[in-house]
């Protein structure tokens, strides 16, 4: 009995992966990276970096404002909803562009983990990267991923676009002289 209990977890554990690995997507993968690394990394180290160091050593003034007002709940929240959610959007209602939206995705992760790094590196004494030169990495890098998701948006609509016109083409083709 307990054998065939075993057995009907691991079942139904298979099938609840089997059903997330179908259902999930790479973007999905992207914004729960962009979740963990620029969401929670850097803010749960920055939160640490204000109370060691003092409110002061934050670069962002309405960073530095909400968690005196809000706390960590509040920052977290903050990126979630200003920056998160509306990509989020983005992504449902412009069809067009998967990935430019990768792009973005990708840059922020790529911020997130700069962030995390400096902020550890503030903690621990460690000179490190100025939030200039962070930025400017982050510009760099969300202009050549979005330029490159720009084009391969266009390239599969292109594509897609032709697929489709070569089909009706060869509806046309076939049934033109039935129409006659």
């Amino acid at each position: 009995m307990i054998e065939n209990k075993e057995e009907s977890e691991f079942g139904f554990m298979k099938l609840l992966f089997g059903y997330i690995y179908r259902r999930l997507n790479f973007q999905h993968f992207l914004y729960f990276c962009v979740f963990i690394t620029f969401d929670i990394g850097d803010t749960v180290t920055a939160a640490i970096m204000m109370d060691s160091k003092g409110l002061g050593v934050e670069y962002n003034p309405i960073i530095q404002y909400i968690y005196l007002n809000y706390g960590l709940s509040g920052i977290i929240a903050a990126k979630l909803w200003l920056i998160i959610v509306p990509l989020m959007i983005a992504s449902t209602k412009v069809k067009d562009s998967y990935w430019f939206i990768n792009g973005v995705l990708g840059s922020l992760i790529v911020l997130g983990i700069l962030a995390i790094q400096a902020n550890i590196q503030e903690i621990s004494g460690v000179s490190h990267m100025s939030p200039m030169e962070i930025n400017t990495i982050y510009l760099v890098v969300l202009l050549l991923f979005t330029f490159a998701g720009t084009i391969i948006d266009n390239y599969t609509k292109t594509k897609a676009q032709n697929s489709f016109s070569n089909r009706i083409k060869g509806l046309n083709k076939k049934y033109s002289s039935t129409f006659k």
